[in-house]
C-alpha cells in the first residue's frame, strides 16, 4: 500500500471521500458534493450471538436503554479504535451510505490520524479503512485536515494556529508552509465534558444518562462567564427518592462541571504558544487562532482562549465538518498533496514498518 503516491497516480473517475473517524461522530465529506453522511460512532451488539444489530443513530438510541441482551459500545475512543470489529462495521456503513445513488465505483478515501495515536491504534485505523474497500487510501495528520477544512491556506509562509476539539481529543497545532511547526495532542474532548457533567449531577444526588449529559453540554455549557440562560428541565434518577424525577438544572452547575476539562484545553493552547519563536508569535497576532470540532461550539470558548493567550480567536464555519471537509479537499488537490509529501513519506514508511513488524514512530 502506498497511501499518497497511490492517490497522486490515480486517474479513475469516482468519489473522493474524506473521513473524520471521530469518537462522537463519523463524518464523510465528498469533494464537490459536500457532507454526505454524519453518524454517531456507536455500535450495538447482540450479546447472545455477538452479532452487530445496529450502527450509528439506531445504536445511539439504545444507549442507556438496552437490556442485558444488547451491548452498546463506542468503537472509537480518544480518536483511535478500541473495538476493531465495531469500527470496521461503522466505516463500512458510512462508505456504503456515501455511495448510495452513486455509481458503484470504489472511492478514494482520506482518513485523519490524531497526533496522540500509538502505532497499534493507528494500525487499527488503517485496517478499518482498508476493510471499507477503497481503491486507494491516504492518511493525513488530523490537525492538517482540520486547518484545510477551516479554509486556512496551510501553504502560506505565515504561521497559523488551529485547535480541533473533538469528542475524544483536542489537537493543537501551529502550521506554516504545509508543515507542522509545533503540535500538542490532548486526550481530552467532548466525551470528558459529558462525563464531568454526569459526575457533577451525581454529586447532587441526581443521575442522568449520556444522552442527557450531552444535551446539557450543548444547551447550557459555556466557558468563562455564564451567559444567563434559563435552567433546563431534564429527567433522571433521584437517588434520595430512589425514583425517577424531573429537575431543573441551572447553567452555572453545568459550567462548574465543565470547568476543569475546558481549563485543560486552554492550558494546552497556552503551553504551545509559550514555546514558539518570536517571528511565529508575531504571525499569530495577525492570523489568529481558529477553532474547529464540536468543542468549538461551546459558548464562550473562543473568547476564553483569546483572553488567556492574547491572540485573536475565532470559530471556523461549520466546525463539526472541518476535518472531513479538509480530508476531502486535500485528496482533490494534486498541488496540496505534493506540498504535503514530506508528511506522506513519513507516514508511508511508518505503515510499511508496521506491516513488516518493525516500529518507526511518527512525530510531526
Amino acid at each position: 500500500m502506498r497511501p499518497f503516491v497511490g492517490s497522486l497516480a490515480t486517474t479513475l473517475s469516482g468519489p473522493d471521500i474524506g473521513l473524520d473517524l471521530g469518537s462522537a461522530n463519523t463524518v464523510a465529506y465528498e469533494r464537490g458534493a459536500g457532507l454526505i453522511v454524519s453518524e454517531p460512532s456507536v455500535v450495538a451488539y447482540d450479546n447472545a450471538s455477538d452479532e452487530i444489530i445496529a450502527v450509528g443513530n439506531a445504536a445511539k438510541e439504545m444507549a442507556g436503554r438496552a437490556g442485558a441482551r444488547i451491548r452498546v459500545v463506542r468503537p472509537l475512543r480518544r480518536g483511535t479504535i478500541s473495538d476493531f470489529r465495531g469500527a470496521h462495521a461503522l466505516v463500512g456503513r458510512i462508505v456504503e451510505r456515501a455511495l448510495t445513488a452513486r455509481p458503484r465505483i470504489a472511492p478514494r478515501l482520506v482518513a485523519s490520524i490524531p497526533g496522540c495515536a500509538t502505532d497499534i491504534e493507528c494500525k487499527a485505523v488503517e485496517t478499518a479503512v482498508r476493510a471499507a474497500g477503497a481503491r486507494s487510501r491516504t492518511y493525513v495528520p488530523q490537525a492538517i485536515a482540520a486547518a484545510v477544512g477551516a479554509g486556512m491556506d496551510i501553504t502560506s509562509v505565515r504561521a497559523q494556529m488551529v485547535v480541533d476539539i473533538g469528542g475524544g481529543t483536542a489537537e493543537i497545532a501551529i502550521i506554516a508552509q504545509a508543515g507542522i511547526i509545533r503540535m500538542l495532542s490532548l486526550q481530552t474532548g467532548g466525551d470528558d465534558l459529558d462525563e464531568a457533567i454526569r459526575l457533577k449531577l451525581r454529586a447532587q444526588r441526581f443521575l442522568v444518562g449520556p444522552l442527557t449529559a450531552e444535551r446539557l453540554k450543548i444547551e447550557l455549557g459555556y466557558a468563562g462567564r455564564p451567559p444567563g440562560r434559563a435552567p433546563l428541565m431534564v429527567s433522571g434518577l433521584d437517588l434520595d427518592a430512589a425514583a425517577p424525577r424531573s429537575r431543573e438544572v441551572p447553567e452555572t452547575l453545568i459550567g462548574e462541571g465543565m470547568r476543569d476539562g475546558i481549563g485543560h484545553i486552554v492550558r494546552g493552547v497556552v503551553s504551545v504558544i509559550e514555546r514558539i519563536a518570536p517571528d511565529v508569535a508575531a504571525d499569530l497576532i495577525e492570523t489568529g487562532i481558529t477553532l474547529t470540532g464540536g468543542g468549538a461550539c461551546i459558548t464562550g470558548i473562543a473568547h476564553e482562549i483569546g483572553c488567556r493567550t492574547g491572540v485573536p480567536t475565532m470559530v471556523a464555519p461549520e466546525p463539526l465538518l472541518c476535518v472531513a471537509r479538509g480530508a476531502g479537499e486535500i485528496l482533490g488537490s494534486a498541488t496540496l498533496l505534493e506540498r504535503l509529501r514530506p508528511h506522506a513519506d513519513k507516514l508511508t514508511r511508518w505503515y510499511q514498518s508496521l506491516r513488516i513488524g518493525m516500529r518507526e514512530s511518527y512525530s510531526p
